[in-house]
């Protein structure tokens, strides 16, 4: 999902909680930080406010803008540390390789299971011998369902608010979900309320599909668990962790 009309309400509903995890996890490695699917820099920036040199890469020309919005604002001692690009998961070729390569909040999560080998295969020729890669995305429990959510309400600067309105609706014969979201943006002093609709088809990622693209894209799996906080993954999990290693040359 792009989030072209409402890249600015992103950050409003996120309620994730994977900040912290991959704060950790890159404190495990060396070298420079690449994220895939940068979004608005929520997760990127509190890394490189620690001191490390990081790329972010979005195709959503918004949420980039909202990303350097973010930057400007909020910590713009990090700018001459922190790169923020257009670019493809699946073309993306930036010359250089970074000690830890990661995509948070379900951002290697598209329409096709089969994206996931070009993504992880772009993703390892970026990783440093030894580096890791590491993802979450939905689990198919959270996806092979459909149902409407209760809308949910943000207050944001300037007295303004925001409704989110989120329906899914899943596709046994393909194994995929489409998600519809409306914003209604209610400001102060007007009458009308402003409306932005986003929309996106998301496939079912199994473990199996998992496994498979990393074996194929020369990465090693390390870790697999159902949370943020490393608790065992199931059936019955709403999130898949991944944390994978580009195995060291052999001499």
């Amino acid at each position: 999902m792009g989030y072209e009309e409402s890249a600015r309400f992103y950050d409003a509903f996120d309620t994730k909680g994977n900040t912290g995890f991959y704060v950790d996890l890159a404190a495990r490695t060396s070298g420079r930080v690449l994220e895939l699917g940068v979004g608005t820099g929520r997760v990127l920036f509190e890394i490189c406010k620690t001191g490390r040199e990081v790329v972010g890469i979005d195709n959503s020309v918004e949420m980039l803008r909202e990303a350097k919005r973010r930057r400007r604002a909020d910590c713009p001692e990090i700018a001459g540390r922190c790169r923020l690009m257009h670019a493809d998961m699946l073309s993306f070729d930036l010359g250089e390789t970074f000690g830890f390569v990661y995509s948070a909040s379900g951002g290697v999560q598209g329409a096709s299971v089969e994206d996931l080998r070009g993504i992880f295969r772009r993703a390892a020729e970026h990783i440093e011998e030894g580096g890791l890669f590491a993802f979450d995305v939905m689990a198919p429990r959270m996806l092979r369902r459909t149902v409407s959510s209760t809308p949910e309400k943000r207050e944001l600067s300037g007295g303004r608010f925001v409704i989110r309105f989120c329906a899914q609706t899943y596709n046994e014969e393909s194994d995929v979900t489409s998600f519809d979201i409306l914003y209604k943006e209610i400001i102060p002093g007007r009458t009308t309320v402003e409306t932005y609709h986003e929309s996106a088809q998301v496939a079912v990622i199994t473990t199996r599909a998992v496994e498979e693209a990393l074996t194929y894209a020369g990465l090693r799996l390390s870790s697999l668990a159902g949370g943020f906080e490393g608790q065992p993954y199931t059936d019955e999990s709403d999130w898949m962790v991944v944390v994978a290693a580009r195995e060291p040359s052999e001499p």
